[in-house]
């Protein structure tokens, strides 16, 4: 069925009188005149055109006072550009049309021409009164001397060419509307300077109960730029921010999928010492059905505001055995994220662990030095009906404590210190005396060495294998690099970094290309980004471990147990790279 042709008179189009709206609005008219709708302008000043000239304008600064002209029904329709429209909106009024959007990117644009972001002289001063565009470019050059340049497009132009400025950054699409594209040397790419929500793109406003207008400009409408900037604005507004945030989002659609991109600067409360070498932006990205869109924009959004008020470091445990860590990390406000980078094997039931469990009562001691080698033992003796009491035991760590206290062993003995050097060093041992050591297959020979220098007969025996980069954590340490930053690794053995290094060295494994975007980050990228991360270990073998490995920036944690773990990581995060707590 046909639509009606509308019979009202012309259309009031309301719209600044800056440059840059007045072309915007006369194209809106233009297409309108296409349509047989019949348009005039109102040109109207807003509280952003009466700001001082050196002052940055607030929300919808540019917007307001045209939506009361529109709700007073002295307008009909207002043009704005998407990314000016405040994320709260007035329900007497909707947008009636987002037409097809120009490119959404940011640009360079420099004194001498032909500069690049990375070709800018050290120190170079930067325009821009954008807080986002602001965060971006010091993100990738720290060295920038960013300062406010207000104005309109041609002023600002002026003021570079004078030599207030060494380059601005400015919207693609501005400069394409005004026909000055001529001045961009560069374009800056979404993954270094995401847009701000709706750049690019024209907002049409109606009042809700005008179908007139609401009909003529629904026939600008793009179906596609609707989704994005539907998209991009659900998510600004579901992390509290507004246009004058340091948050950018960019959405694509393509073949009924919105892919929607966002970075934001973080809010840290440390030092500035510190933030100096913390990742200063939370890059995210998110893909599913274009319908689906608003749900996927909330759900981004509440990954941003995490992750930008919460220092996020890497755990590295399986996860049968993360969780006390994390429930520690978490309540001091650290987010968690966890990539098993090592496997734990049992071995086969009667071989030679089940013997040594037979001949337990030979031993004067057994020492266990995890949580894992102390159920894999206490598992064989009850396979062959040997009581544990028939000896002493030993126990590195808070947790191998716990796991011999739930098989019924109260009275292990357990050093001052979290570490085989401490047990080594402090074990009650008289010279003679046989010691049972159960460990992984692929624990170092220093303990059993200690022990022997001590006088000890040492017996070692795998009590489970370890299997390092278990194929299942590949899509998990992708997904975790390219969902956001990564301020520190926990390490709890030399095998976990091992682990962690050969999946990091594997991502480029186009099977490993799952993450959520559909890509993984470069093997050789994403293994320097790893080896220059704040590492905290587990006792000193672990640091050592991490040093041989090439972990360039360390600190220990002198106990094993959770509080204590997730206390040297807090430490450690407020620390100056180069100290350690």
């Amino acid at each position: 069925m046909q639509r009606p042709e509308p019979t009202r008179g012309a259309l009031r189009i309301g719209t600044r009188g800056s440059e840059l709206a007045l072309v915007q609005a006369r194209w809106v008219a233009a297409r309108l005149a296409d349509a047989s709708v019949a348009t005039e302008l109102v040109i109207m000043r807003t509280e952003g055109d009466d700001r001082a000239p050196d002052t940055a304008w607030g929300e919808g600064a540019f917007v307001t006072a045209i939506e009361r002209a529109l709700v007073e029904q002295r307008i009909d329709l207002a043009v704005h550009s998407a990314k000016d429209l405040p994320t709260e909106e007035d329900p007497r009024l909707l947008v009636a049309a987002f037409p097809g959007r120009e490119d959404a990117r940011d640009s360079l644009v420099c004194r001498e021409r032909g500069g690049t972001l990375a070709t800018l002289a050290q120190g170079a001063r930067v325009g821009t009164d954008s807080p986002r565009r602001t965060a971006f470019l010091l993100a990738a050059r720290p060295d920038l001397q960013m300062h406010p340049l207000h104005g309109n497009v041609d002023t600002r132009l002026r003021k570079l060419d004078e030599g207030q400025s060494d380059a601005l950054v400015l919207a693609v699409a501005g400069l394409t509307r005004l026909g000055r594209a001529d001045r961009i040397d560069e374009i800056l790419p979404p993954e270094l300077a995401a847009p701000a929500p709706g750049q690019g793109s024209l907002a049409i406003q109606v009042r809700t109960d005008d179908t007139f207008a609401r009909e003529a400009a629904g026939r600008l409408d793009d179906a596609d730029t609707r989704a994005a900037v539907e998209a991009e604005r659900a998510f600004l507004r579901a992390t509290g921010g507004g246009c004058r945030s340091p948050i950018g989002a960019f959405a694509t659609v393509s073949g009924g999928r919105l892919t929607l991109r966002a970075a934001a600067a973080r809010q840290l409360p440390t030092d500035p010492t510190v933030a100096a070498r913390l990742d200063p932006l939370v890059r995210v990205s998110v893909d599913g059905p274009v319908e689906e869109r608003l749900a996927l924009a909330l759900g981004l959004a509440e990954r941003v505001v995490r992750y930008r008020a919460r220092p996020r470091v890497l755990v590295t445990r399986p996860d049968a055995q993360a969780g006390p860590l994390l429930e520690a990390l978490e309540a001091r406000g650290i987010e968690p994220v966890v990539v098993p980078t090592i496997e734990i094997v049992a071995v086969e039931a009667g071989g030679e662990l089940d013997a040594r469990a037979a001949d337990l009562a030979a031993y004067d001691w057994v020492v266990v030095t995890s949580a894992n080698g102390a159920d894999a033992l206490v598992g064989a003796t009850r396979r062959v009906s040997v009581d544990p009491a028939v000896t002493r035991w030993a126990s590195v760590g808070e947790a191998t404590s716990r796991a011999l206290s739930a098989a019924g062993i109260e009275d292990a003995f357990r050093p001052a210190r979290s570490n085989g050097r401490a047990i080594a060093d402090q074990l009650p041992l008289a010279p003679g005396e046989r010691v049972l050591l159960a460990r992984a297959d692929i624990a170092d020979g220093a303990l059993p060495q200690s022990l022997r220098a001590r006088g000890a007969a040492v017996d070692e025996v795998d009590a489970y294998r370890t299997m390092e980069a278990p194929e299942a954590s590949r899509s998990r340490l992708a997904d975790a690099l390219a969902d956001g930053p990564i301020d520190a690794i926990v390490a709890t053995s030399g095998s976990t970094l091992r682990g962690l290094l050969a999946l990091a060295a594997a991502l480029h494994d186009p099977m490993a290309r799952d993450a959520a975007d559909g890509s993984a980050p470069d093997a050789i990228a994403a293994s320097a980004r790893l080896l220059t991360t704040l590492t905290v270990c587990i006792g000193p073998s672990t640091a050592e471990a991490a040093r041989e490995l090439g972990f360039e920036w360390l600190a220990e944690a002198p106990m094993q147990r959770p509080d204590s773990l997730a206390a040297a990581v807090a430490a450690a995060l407020t620390m100056p790279q180069g100290e350690t707590p």
